[in-house]
């Protein structure tokens, strides 16, 4: 997720929070969508493979094959898909 995205994130909760607090005349709540929204970014963004763990993955390959066919690539962007997500 991009800085761009997260901070829209947080300022929709923000305001979410702002106009709750408007309605009930209380400026310490907390709307529950804008809590979830938070407790989201809190989360800590999943890491995509590393140059060492891609190198294993063209390694595995090559102990099937006497060298790289035209599937290959393809081969190795599904394991890492399938690995590490998008």
């Amino acid at each position: 997720m991009t800085d761009t995205t997260r901070d829209l994130i947080q300022r929709m909760a923000d305001e979410l929070d702002h106009y709750l607090q408007l309605l009930r005349d209380d400026c310490t709540s907390t709307h529950p969508l804008a809590d979830e929204a938070r407790a989201y970014l809190a989360q800590a963004e999943p890491e995509g493979p590393k140059d060492e763990e891609l190198r294993h993955l063209w390694l595995d390959l090559y102990a099937f094959h006497d060298g790289p066919t035209s599937g290959d690539v393809a081969e190795i962007a599904r394991a890492a898909l399938a690995r590490w997500g998008k």
